[in-house]
């Protein structure tokens, strides 16, 4: 998955600036700025399944696939039994071997049927499970992340509340002891104000202007210690957003591991036991079918008894060594498409991890040419996210 952060809901911060004393002719300080909402995040989503099929190269990744799922058709339908040597018997006993040859033929051919339906019914079976589990995977996950999300923000608001409250109180301490600083020479000035009102013009004006010089002064120290303590918190509350942004991204990478992990061990598991019910199928197969062949022997041998008795033998001894050569011979076809299966699957994984490769540069370049803080793929979704899979997919074509 790309991203460049997980967003968060904007934290709207206010700095409200409490006058608490009440002075004789002051002139109330203007209330400081209220700090501007945090830009939202742009959130966008890619469709990697879309991706995959409409990328240059997945007509390569299908044929592998294709071939993938031959192999693993191969390895799951055993061969036709060898069929029975016939030994040189009287015609009537060769008719009667030929019979019970072509009828073990038609029934291996319909058990082999069978057990490929069976087989076909399994994966398809298989599908269906791990798809679900793959959406409960991606549903759990996503009421994980939007969980945590939840709680980050209350976090987030709960410390810069807190904050903000204590800048608050140290503002209106700051004010406090500025007022007491400042209450005696502008209660003096008053003083001398009233008593010179009448007597000396020019001294009167000349108090005047330094009571109202003192004033401004109070009232620029007490701003300009409210704007410091609004920027302080301005560089508390990003500082804490960009944590809780680093804490999110951690977490959903976090879950994406552990859906991809789930989800990983439940396709090993699922395609283990396709692997355990075709190999118990095969036993089954070998199984009846050497049954059947015993039977129609017997019944070959009580149909033409004393023809089959000198040949019974032979025969016997044939079939054996066609068995042992038949079961070699599956041997050997079973490992040679086992090693063609695992490098088929090395091949797939190889192309897969190109493609994901080429899908996250091209993606983390659109998000950084579209300002996107964060890029949703594969098994987490986000209700309100920009779909950018077709600018992807056009990025990719061009480099071909």
């Amino acid at each position: 998955m790309v991203s460049r952060g997980i967003g968060l809901l904007g934290c709207a911060v206010a700095l409200w600036v409490l006058t608490g004393c009440t002075r004789p002719a002051a002139r109330e300080p203007s209330p400081p700025p209220r700090p501007a909402a945090p830009k939202p995040y742009r959130v966008a989503v890619v469709d990697l399944d879309r991706i995959a099929q409409e990328h240059p190269q997945a007509r390569e990744l299908a044929e592998l696939r294709r071939r993938i799922a031959q192999t693993e058709a191969a390895l799951m339908v055993p061969p036709p039994p060898p069929p029975l040597p016939v030994p040189s018997v009287p015609p009537v006993t060769r008719r009667v071997r030929e019979e019970a040859q072509r009828e073990l033929a038609r029934y291996a051919q319909e058990l082999r049927v069978t057990y490929r339906r069976e087989l076909e019914a399994l994966e398809r079976q298989a599908r269906a499970e791990l798809e679900r589990y793959a959406r409960q995977l991606q549903a759990d996950a996503q009421e994980r992340l939007k969980a945590r999300q939840q709680q980050v923000q209350e976090d987030l608001q709960r410390r810069v509340e807190a904050q903000k409250q204590q800048v608050q109180a140290r503002v209106r301490a700051y004010e406090e002891q500025v007022a007491r600083e400042y209450r005696l020479p502008l209660l003096n000035l008053r003083l001398k104000l009233e008593t010179v009102q009448h007597a000396d013009r020019q001294q009167y004006d000349r108090l005047l202007q330094e009571y109202e010089r003192l004033q401004k002064e109070r009232d620029g120290k007490i701003q300009a210690y409210a704007e410091a303590q609004q920027k302080e918190l301005q560089e508390f509350a990003r500082g804490e957003e960009q944590k809780a942004r680093e804490e999110l991204e951690a977490y959903r990478k976090e879950l994406e591991e552990q859906t991809r992990s789930q989800l990983t061990e439940r396709e090993a598991q699922l395609r283990a036991e396709l692997q355990r019910q075709a190999q118990e199928r095969e036993r089954e197969f070998q199984r009846q079918v050497r049954e059947r062949q015993r039977a129609l022997e017997q019944q070959a041998s009580t149909q033409a008894r004393s023809a089959a008795q000198r040949a019974e033998e032979e025969l016997r001894k044939l079939a054996q060594e066609a068995q042992r050569r038949y079961e070699e011979e599956q041997r050997v076809r079973q490992e040679q498409l086992r090693r063609e299966l695992e490098a088929l699957r090395a091949q797939q994984a190889s192309l897969e991890a190109t493609i994901l490769a080429e899908v996250r540069v091209e993606v983390a370049q659109v998000a950084l040419e579209q300002g996107l803080d964060l890029v949703l793929v594969r098994y987490v979704s986000y209700r309100n996210a920009t779909d950018i899979t077709d600018l992807v997919l056009r990025r990719l074509r061009g480099k071909r």
